[in-house]
C-alpha cells in the first residue's frame, strides 16, 4: 500500500510552480486599514522604513505551516527563491523538511518590482544567517538590486556604504513619485525573459519560484487580442505555471 504523502509522480518533466509568499506584516497592515474604511491611508505604509524587506506576520507563519502538506506533495527538484526575506521564509517552511530534499538556491531575478519599502532588501553583502543552509553563490558582497535595477540613481546610491543604502533607497524612492525606480515595462521585461532560465533549469527536474505579487503578475502577464490579462495571486498560493 503506498504512503498517504507519496510524492505527486509528474509523467511530463520540466514543471515550473509558482508560490507567492505567505502574508508579511506589510500585507497584514494594508489589510487591516482596507478592511476597516481606511484603504487612503495605505499609502503612507509604503514609505515606512519599518517595512523596508519586511518579514512574515504571525498569520504568515501559519498560513505557510497550513500549506506544508500540498508542498510536500510536489516532486520538486529545484527551489529558487526571492531573497527578499518574506519569500525565504516562506520558501523555508515549505521546503526544509520537504521529502525530495530539493536545493533551495536564492535568486536575485526573483525580487520583487521595485515600489515601495517591502521591496528594499536589507542584504549587506552575506547571506542571512537564518538562511545559510541556502545557496547564496549568485551573489557577491555587493548590493544585489542594483544589477537588476540599473539608472542613473542606482548608480549613485551604489557608492554609498552597502549598510547605508536601505534607508538611502528607500528615500529616493518616495522622492521621485509618482516616477517609480523600477517602471511597469522594466519589470515586464525582467519577468518575460526570466521565463527561458526557469525553463532550461527545469530540463532537470520540475522547479519551484518563491516570490512575490507583482513578479507574477508580470510573469503571467499576457495580451491576447491586445487585452492585458495576468492572475494576481494570493498569499501562499501554489500554482502549476501550465494553468496560466
Amino acid at each position: 500500500m503506498a504512503e498517504k504523502n507519496t510524492l505527486v509522480s509528474d509523467q511530463l518533466t520540466g514543471k515550473v510552480y509558482l508560490i507567492r509568499h505567505a502574508q508579511s506584516r506589510y500585507n497584514q497592515a494594508s489589510y487591516e486599514l482596507e478592511s476597516t474604511g481606511k484603504k487612503s491611508e495605505i499609502r503612507g505604509l509604503k514609505w515606512q522604513a519599518q517595512y523596508i524587506d519586511t518579514e512574515l506576520s504571525e498569520f504568515g507563519e501559519m498560513q505557510a505551516q497550513l500549506a506544508i502538506p500540498m508542498a510536500h506533495l510536489l516532486n520538486i527538484k529545484t527551489v529558487f527563491v526571492s531573497p527578499l526575506r518574506r519569500a525565504l521564509r516562506t520558501a523555508q517552511i515549505l521546503f526544509e523538511d520537504h521529502p525530495a530534499q530539493p536545493r533551495i538556491v536564492v535568486h536575485p531575478q526573483l525580487a520583487e518590482k521595485l515600489k515601495n519599502a517591502p521591496d528594499v532588501s536589507v542584504y549587506r553583502g552575506q547571506p542571512f544567517t537564518q538562511y545559510g543552509k541556502f545557496d547564496w553563490s549568485l551573489f557577491d558582497s555587493s548590493y544585489f538590486l542594483f544589477d537588476i535595477v540599473k539608472n542613473p540613481i542606482t548608480t549613485t546610491l551604489s557608492k554609498f556604504p552597502i549598510e547605508e543604502i536601505p534607508v538611502k533607497l528607500l528615500q529616493a524612492m518616495e522622492f521621485m513619485q509618482p516616477d517609480k525606480i523600477e517602471t511597469a515595462d522594466d519589470m515586464y521585461k525582467r519577468a518575460q525573459e526570466s521565463k527561458e532560465l526557469w525553463k532550461n533549469y527545469s530540463l532537470d527536474g520540475n522547479v519551484a519560484l518563491v516570490a512575490h505579487s507583482n513578479f507574477f503578475k508580470f510573469f503571467t502577464m499576457k495580451f491576447p487580442s491586445g487585452e492585458k490579462v495576468y492572475r494576481w495571486m494570493a498569499n501562499c498560493e501554489i500554482l502549476d505555471s501550465d494553468e496560466v
